[in-house]
């Protein structure tokens, strides 16, 4: 279904929002800890949802085994990148057994990549800047395909504008932000309207993508004033507690059950969601917090800086 494409456009500007924040609003943060973060981040559920993947798709299924070149290329997230497109030689990867979603892993870690060299070069002690300047190549290369050729690119620097602005603009009442949201809201129902005479609706239409981040701009700006009840902040917390892990396993849970039940049906349907996010809760509750005492173990063996949040400004 294309709307779940729409999910992923929302996920990258969720993600340039949410890393640029954090980058801006923390003190003596280095490239190495912004590494060491976002690599606990993505490897600590994406290695066993790997395996996870493996086993269901290739053992209980009986698809086709990832090869030994497959598991290297997602484990040095070479998926979907132009690398087997563009360069002679490179031999193609396959789609990790059936698990289609990690192709967006690969774009994300690369957009992960990208912005640390940019944004903490000027700071960079001569080992980092030799680390940054061999991630330099791919980074650039994946950033520039999936930004000049596919847009998604777009999404996540548009997300990290607008935590830029977020954190620097003076306070706005809601009110003042009612009719801007509300116009782009329009212009966002325009654009599917005229993406609807298809056949298939284009999620990742650059107009399309660009009024969703500017949409969602707005509902954050509109959003700071207003009182959040602590039933909302509950449900909103677990609800990001898991969705990584959701992200992840729900493919080869989908399938797992579709290949013995007919999930056409309703409720039978309904059953497979259900089973997809008990099960992803099971893996969150497992390891979503993991990559916390993996990132504070490697910082205690790669490097000793300590790092302090900073207090948010009144503009934020």
């Amino acid at each position: 279904m294309p709307f779940q494409s729409l999910a992923v456009v929302v996920f990258f500007w969720l993600s340039g929002f949410l890393i640029t924040y954090h980058c801006l609003t923390r003190v003596k943060y280095s490239f190495s800890e912004y590494m060491i973060d976002r690599f606990s981040r993505i490897y600590v559920l994406y290695v066993p949802a790997m395996l996870i993947s493996f086993v269901v798709f290739a053992l209980l299924i009986g698809r086709t085994a990832p090869t030994a070149w497959d598991w290297i290329a997602h484990l040095f997230q070479l998926q979907h990148t132009p690398f087997t497109r563009m360069i002679e030689g490179v031999p193609r990867v396959n789609i990790f057994g059936g698990n289609s979603v990690f192709w967006s892993i690969a774009v994300e870690w690369w957009l992960y990549v990208f912005f640390g060299i940019v944004f903490f070069w000027r700071d960079m002690s001569a080992v980092e800047r030799g680390l940054a300047a061999v991630l330099a190549i791919p980074a650039i290369l994946v950033v520039g395909y999936f930004t000049i050729w596919e847009s998604i690119g777009w999404e996540w620097f548009l997300g990290a504008a607008c935590a830029y602005i977020y954190i620097y603009m003076p306070s706005i009442n809601w009110k003042r932000l009612a009719l801007p949201l509300a116009l782009v809201i329009a212009g966002l129902l325009w654009r599917f309207q005229r993406l609807s005479f298809g056949s298939y609706m284009n999620m990742y239409d650059q107009q399309l993508m660009l009024l969703t981040g500017v949409t969602l701009m707005f509902i954050i700006f509109a959003s700071t004033d207003l009182r959040v009840s602590s039933q909302a902040k509950w449900i909103a917390s677990k609800g990001a507690f898991l969705s990584y892990a959701m992200y992840l396993t729900h493919e080869p849970i989908r399938v797992l059950l579709s290949a013995h039940m007919n999930s056409s049906q309703p409720a039978k349907a309904w059953l497979s969601i259900f089973v997809c996010v008990l099960f992803s809760a099971l893996c969150a509750w497992l390891l979503e917090d993991k990559h916390l005492t993996v990132r504070r173990w490697l910082k205690q063996k790669l490097i000793a800086t300590q790092v302090q949040p900073v207090a948010r400004t009144s503009a934020g």
